[in-house]
């Protein structure tokens, strides 16, 4: 099975699934993932694109795709829809993750917009959650990421040009530590909840944006 994996910005898919790219790629899977933009609006994209590059190897990833958009100014339109059918038909993925359209932030909302036109072919679109997504966000697909969640936690790791974010939010600048801290705490505290909501330890979960059952 192929797996593709979209991202507005680099840390966005290893935030919203990347424990799940990693158990798909424990299982034997193929698992791709597309960077729509280098994240130039909150780093040095050079700094942004070498995190990813390396948090990729880290969970695992068959091949990492960036694309040609601008941080901050993608739209749900033809550009953003043809960037992804663009991976789309050279990886011919049976599984596409990708934001939910439930979220506070332009880029994540419309690429989740433009994932579900792009993928409009496919079987299956699962649309995963970020620290922006509405509390409208519906989970409706969980996935058992105990094994995995130790390989997402370091994945996060390597995003530290990412500090200054309100994900890391009052911490201070100069305390290296507390800032994973609390990030590293945030990301579990959501996985404990998705987990506690479906009976797991440690869970991410989905909202089904196409979801064709096979029998």
């Amino acid at each position: 099975m192929r797996v593709l994996a979209v991202g507005a910005h680099p840390d966005d898919v290893e935030v919203g699934c990347g424990a799940t790219l990693a158990l798909l790629k424990r299982k034997g899977h193929e698992t791709y993932v597309l960077v729509l933009t280098k994240g130039e609006a909150s780093g040095d994209p050079k700094i942004r694109e070498l995190e990813c590059i390396k948090a990729s190897k880290i969970l695992g990833v068959d091949k990492l795709f960036f694309g040609k958009l601008k941080d901050t100014r993608i739209t749900d339109g033809i550009d953003t829809i043809m960037e992804i059918e663009r991976i789309i038909d050279k990886v011919k993925p049976d599984i596409l993750f990708a934001h939910s359209p439930r979220d506070t932030h332009q880029d994540h909302r419309n690429t989740g917009l433009a994932a579900l036109s792009a993928g409009r072919k496919l079987k299956k679109i699962l649309l995963y959650e970020s620290p922006a997504a509405l509390r409208e966000f519906c989970p409706q697909i969980f996935v058992d990421i105990e094994p995995t969640f130790n390989l997402k936690l370091e994945a996060v790791r390597v995003f530290t040009s990412q500090n200054s974010k309100k994900f890391y939010e009052g911490l201070k600048q100069k305390d290296e530590s507390n800032r994973a801290a609390k990030v590293i705490g945030a990301v579990e505290g959501l996985a404990r909840f998705r987990g506690f909501q479906v009976g797991l330890r440690l869970a991410e979960a989905f909202e089904a944006g196409k979801y064709i059952l096979e029998i």
